[in-house]
């Protein structure tokens, strides 16, 4: 910025005051908000957040887990080594690693040979992705700066669900539709816990902007586990 530019830009600061501008940006910020949350319903939550899943649909995934799943699951917890750890360093990716194969493990899959990318990502409505063709398997984690350690629980049992539903067959021909299956079958599979906080609306990196991961509700964990203990 040219000298004469930068002396009229602190010469506005001095005469407003920063405290007056900075009170003017977070109304403004807040207004923002307002119209977006309220009005057009869109980021700074993303719109999952808002999608209401039908319940019909949750039946149906709820109908399917139980017809050709051969087995039961107990709730999963992560050990508490691969806990601590990634309390201390959520970015640690050799702990990370430790997790998937601790998810995997309770899925009866062996997570040793899927590789684990961790990148940073921007992205607001994509949390992580699988690749796999049965001899190589790739799970990318998009890390953001705001995550929780159970929203990262619930990203990585998301994608190793997709896995599990690969192998069994276990699909719906939809692709938004499957992506509800498989946060379904997470709930099913005893990943509920993590699935419902790891799925809550989060703060976001600025003012007033929330964030949440996962194509479903945490209402709509609570209506799955609901579903799954009826006979």
């Amino acid at each position: 910025m040219e000298p004469e530019k930068l002396q009229k830009f602190f010469s506005v600061l001095d005469f407003f005051g920063l405290n007056s501008i900075l009170g003017i940006l977070t109304f403004i910020g807040f207004c923002y908000f307002l119209v977006k949350r309220f009005i057009l319903r869109k980021a700074p939550v993303p719109s999952s957040a808002f999608k209401t899943v039908p319940r019909e649909l949750f039946q149906r995934c709820v109908a399917l887990l139980k017809k050709q799943e051969n087995r039961t699951y107990e709730p999963y917890k992560v050990p508490e080594g691969i806990l601590s750890g990634l309390k201390t360093n959520l970015r640690d990716e050799a702990c990370l690693k430790k997790l998937l194969c601790s998810i995997c493990t309770h899925l009866g899959i062996d997570g040793s040979f899927i590789k684990l990318i961790v990148q940073d990502s921007m992205a607001i409505d994509k949390a992580g992705e699988i690749s796999t063709d049965l001899a190589f398997t790739t799970i990318r984690l998009e890390m953001k700066p705001y995550y929780t350690l159970d929203a990262v629980i619930a990203v990585l049992a998301h994608e190793a669900i997709h896995l599990h539903l690969y192998y069994t067959g276990i699909q719906l021909r939809d692709t938004w539709e499957n992506e509800i299956l498989t946060d379904t079958a997470a709930v099913y599979c005893g990943f509920g816990e993590y699935i419902y906080k790891g799925y809550a609306v989060m703060r976001g990196e600025f003012v007033f902007s929330y964030q949440k991961v996962g194509y479903i509700r945490q209402e709509d964990v609570q209506y799955i586990q609901k579903l799954i203990g009826e006979e």
